[in-house]
């Protein structure tokens, strides 16, 4: 076999060019590719006889010929346009690719998808989607033609490049091997094309592929000293995300996502083959459980296959390092790749072992890494090594060979198996309860449950809307109930959906969340009927996101709202800015309507009328007109001035943040550290919102070191793609101790300071506020570089809740953070640190007199675990969840003159739990209430704090009529 035969010439090592031209044959070199690979590649052990050299042609471009170097040459990368004009000239040049647009990002850059096949497979196109489209339906085949469909089609295989824009060597590497599967003659390449089609995204982020190429070459080119490198990444990757680019499976926010989304339901790959880099050195994944349960087991089986294969055949080529199993679980699929887990195919990929400089560094690995073991029989490396970009893009271009090898002689058992699995799904719809979910639509915010069906129809699982009351086993429901029938291929998704995470206790430490049920992200009852019966019901299918409109009745000249709960008061307000708005702080009537305290009380102004017809056509709110203001206590909603901070060490999960503001169109203020560290916030804004960050106390403050700088963030003719979505003339030494006292400085001149997840350990921890003790735990999901310490406290905390959805209860249900909640209910949470109550002093030195004082629950206004006897996890799993219920899970400090509300969670969670948001929002509405609320304020002389500065003004409560 060719195979074994280039193995034995490779493994002998030192063997001549001539010899070496001998085993490429039917395929010649190009001139000079095999001395040019094999002097960038560091070791003969780190590359294969696959991609030892790059195929001539004398009609079609090569990466060298086009680039003037070859992939993965030291010191050199391609951005996002020349990636592109690449494939296009590749696409121009043979008759074997066709390239396609499939997406905008977000600053307006193409996202290209090439299609490579022999000459048939090119020209039968789109036959083959169809046959691909049928075969995922599996309803609308009968046997004898599903037959036929599998035995004329061949499959797709997709490869998606460059998510992580820190992982530069998939661009390079899949560039190459585009060239090679059009050009070679090998056999195995051309038994690749004959049976399948292989599609490529190089880069499937170019936002972030452009800015961190400009950060390579503006900071990192020519330094070859891996301990003196400096911060090898840009701030940002996209406009609002950074590594959870990768976590938006479920929700489409990222165009990234939404582009591979469309490709996938154009396209349906049975393959989709994710490229990272992070393990040495190289991960085929497959998890090592527990698997999801609402996954065909099939698809498992598929999964350790490829991968075994993989590891097989790079070892057997002599290549080190290859190994399985020993990567994340398997049972949370909400990653690029899990488009396809997700839908009946098979989501897969390869962590390799980049160093995300182009430059050639010497690494060395822990003594974890090097030992044999059954999922890594040839290990990496002990000691020192050189590893290059070029030996990067051998291990993914020789795994992805591999990977197609096996997929090309087995297309016909993946084609029946994407078949079967798809049968199996609807299959299970049919004959196994539940049989449909139903979704009331009036159920306290019909806009929230409306985008909960939005959200499902974008994963293209069918919703239909009842056109009568229907009456099942469960209850009777009434027209315009939504009905999620499931006698359909995506069946097993709308059940992981629609039903909670049931993560074993002794699972082990799963590798991301262990619950994504977008019923208790919304805050939405969604009810599992086991009434066969709801077939026969009258529903039509939804072909359109709903909409719902509210309405406006009586004439005013006030104007009520009635708060049950509705998560968009919160751009309401901002949309109905000009206006005046008082919120009730206490439970009235009038007439046969009960308003609970949230409520809105609107009085006579010119044009409201017309406002608030707008509105409630807009955003599905209603409005009722009375004569007069009702009699009942209550406060007015000023708009405040938001600033968002976002520190320069980690944009990540605050962009969570800034998405979904600008998602409602909220106007806010960027606040950037030397903002902060400038002063006078008071001058700029009344509220400061501080997202959770993946960082420790010190990093918090000091940020990005200031050895590094200056380090500029900004747009120049080196650097065009820099300065987006904020510049700066240096992004080093966070916000430092002067910055600290700044937003002291704000908080009690009277600003309200609203902190989320971890974002709370700087108020509680650095002091801002006091009497609150860390008793456990650590920053979440941390788990490289300086963050391993507190990743592992995390981890291996008593108390865990790791991505989990868990009950909480109102310590002070009147408060206005609790407008539009139960007093009991549910949230989302991951491993933060746990905080003890307040105390009025904690211990100041070793005597009997000064030890911690008396506990002081004025300030908690939720804790953790519920009021009734329900158990305390919703969704997903807890460990040592008794350590945790009665601990406080949001404050609201007083400092000076202003507070501090601080989560234990985070309400603004990827776009997710939007159940959670309004508790946020409540804050920020509510502001002024907040700050002037000085019930929890300690005793003493210095309660009252320092002075309000000149010219700015505390909110105060309203005169009570």
């Amino acid at each position: 076999m060719l195979v074994r035969i280039l193995v034995l010439i490779w493994i002998a090592g030192g063997a001549s060019s001539a010899v070496r031209a001998q085993s490429i044959a039917p395929d010649t070199a190009e001139a000079g590719s095999v001395e040019e690979i094999a002097k960038a590649t560091t070791e003969p052990r780190f590359s294969s006889p696959w991609v030892s050299y790059v195929p001539a042609s004398s009609t079609v471009p090569s990466p060298s010929a086009f680039f003037g170097r070859i992939a993965g040459a030291p010191g050199e990368l391609v951005d996002s346009a020349q990636a592109y004009a690449y494939a296009r000239a590749l696409a121009a040049a043979s008759p074997r690719v066709k390239v396609y647009t499939i997406g905008r990002s977000e600053e307006g850059r193409d996202i290209v998808l090439l299609a490579i096949a022999d000459e048939k497979g090119i020209q039968k196109l789109d036959s083959l989607k169809a046959a691909m489209a049928a075969l995922a339906d599996p309803r609308t085949l009968d046997p004898a033609a599903a037959e036929r469909l599998m035995t004329s089609s061949r499959p797709f295989y997709y490869f998606n490049a460059a998510v992580h824009s820190d992982e530069t060597g998939s661009t390079e590497s899949v560039l190459e091997l585009a060239y090679r599967l059009a050009v070679s003659d090998q056999p195995m390449i051309r038994r690749i094309r004959e049976n399948m089609v292989v599609l490529i995204n190089p880069v499937c982020n170019p936002d972030g592929r452009d800015k961190q190429v400009e950060w390579f070459y503006r900071y990192l080119k020519g330094k070859t000293e891996r301990d003196t490198l400096p911060r090898q990444s840009p701030p940002y990757w996209s406009k609002y995300a950074f590594v959870d680019i990768n976590r938006d499976a479920h929700q489409l926010a990222h165009e990234s996502t939404k582009a591979v989304s469309r490709l996938f339901f154009e396209w349906h790959p049975v393959i989709v083959h994710d490229l990272h880099e992070s393990v040495p050195l190289l991960m085929t994944w497959n998890g090592t459980g527990p698997y999801n349960p609402n996954i065909d087991p099939i698809t498992f089986t598929e999964f350790l296959s490829l991968s075994f294969h993989e590891v097989e055949a790079m070892t057997g080529l002599g290549m080190p390092g290859v190994s399985t199993w020993s990567f994340g679980e398997g049972f949370g699929h909400m990653f690029m790749d899990s488009v396809a887990m997700n839908h009946n195919a098979i989501g897969r990929g390869y962590e390799t072992f980049g160093n995300t400089t182009a430059e050639t560094l010497v690494q060395s690995l822990s003594p974890e890494e090097t030992t044999r073991e059954w999922y890594r029989v040839l290990p990496p490396p002990t000691g020192k090594f050189s590893w290059s970009s070029r030996d990067n893009v051998n291990y993914n271009e020789t795994g992805a060979l591999a990977a197609l090898d096996y997929a090309a002689a087995n297309s016909a058992m993946l084609l029946r198996n994407f078949y079967t699995k798809s049968v199996h799904s609807w299959r299970k719809g049919v004959e196994e309860a539940p049989f449909a979910f139903l979704i009331p639509e009036n159920q306290g915010d019909p806009t929230r449950v409306a985008q909960l069906v939005a959200r499902l129809q974008a994963q293209h699982i069918e919703v239909s809307r009842s056109e009568a009351p229907i009456t099942v086993e469960e209850g009777s429901y009434p027209s315009g109930t939504y009905v999620v029938r499931l006698d359909q291929p995506y069946r097993n998704y709308a059940v992981d959906l629609l039903t909670p995470q049931k993560y074993p206790k002794d699972g082990g430490e799963p590798y991301d969340d262990v619950s994504w049920e977008l019923p208790a992200y919304y805050h939405v009852e969604v009810k599992p009927t086991a009434d066969a019966s709801i077939r026969n019901a009258r529903v039509s299918l939804l072909t359109a996101a709903p909409h719902p409109h509210g309405r406006v009745t009586g004439t005013g000249p006030v104007f009520l709202l009635r708060d049950s709960g509705q998560e968009g008061l919160f751009e309401a307000r901002y949309r109905l800015a000009r206006f005046k708005v008082d919120i009730a702080e206490r439970s009235f009537s009038l007439g046969d309507t009960s308003y609970p305290a949230g409520s809105w009380m609107i009085p006579p102004q010119a044009g409201l009328a017309d406002a608030l017809r707008d509105l409630a056509d807009r955003m599905g709110l209603d409005f009722t007109g009375t004569d007069t203001v009702p009699d009942v206590r209550r406060h007015a909603a000023t708009v405040p001035r938001l600033g968002v901070w976002v520190p320069w060490a980690d944009t990540d999960s605050i962009g969570w943040v800034r998405y979904t503001l600008d998602q409602r169109k909220i106007p806010y203020t960027y606040i950037r550290d030397e903002d902060i560290r400038a002063g006078n916030l008071h001058k700029k804004i009344d509220v400061l919102l501080y997202g959770h960050v993946d960082l420790e106390l010190a990093e918090q403050i000091q940020g990005i070191p200031k050895v590094w700088g200056p380090m500029p963030f900004k747009k120049t003719a080196q650097t065009p793609s820099f300065g987006t979505p904020a510049a700066s003339d240096d992004i080093t030494g966070g916000i430092g101790w002067r910055g600290l006292a700044q937003i002291q400085e704000f908080v009690e001149q009277g600003g309200l300071m609203v902190t989320l997840g971890n974002g709370s350990m700087l108020p509680i921890e650095g002091g801002i506020v006091r009497g609150v003790r860390r008793d456990s735990g650590g920053v979440p999901r941390s788990s490289a570089g300086g963050g391993a310490a507190a990743a592992a406290a995390a981890r291996d905390s008593v108390t865990r809740t790791p991505g989990a959805h868990v009950r909480v209860s109102f310590a002070r249900p009147d408060h206005p953070i609790g407008y539009g909640y139960p007093e009991s209910s549910y949230v989302f949470r991951q491993n933060f640190a746990l905080y003890s109550t307040p105390r009025r002093w904690l211990r100041m030195a070793y005597c009997t007199s000064c030890l911690d004082g008396p506990f002081d629950s004025r300030s908690v206004v939720l804790q953790w675990g519920g009021r009734d006897a329900a158990p305390f996890v919703v969704s997903g799993q807890a460990w040592g969840e008794d350590n945790l219920i009665g601990r406080p899970a949001i404050f609201d400090m007083p400092v000076g003159l202003g507070h501090v509300v601080a989560f234990n969670f985070n309400p603004l969670y990827r776009d997710l739990n939007r159940g959670d948001h309004r508790m946020v929002w409540n804050a920020i509405m509510n502001w002024q209430t907040i700050v002037a609320d000085r019930s929890a304020a300690p005793a003493g002389p210095s309660a009252a704090g320092p002075s309000v500065a000149a010219g700015h003004t505390v909110g105060q409560r309203r005169a009570k009529p």
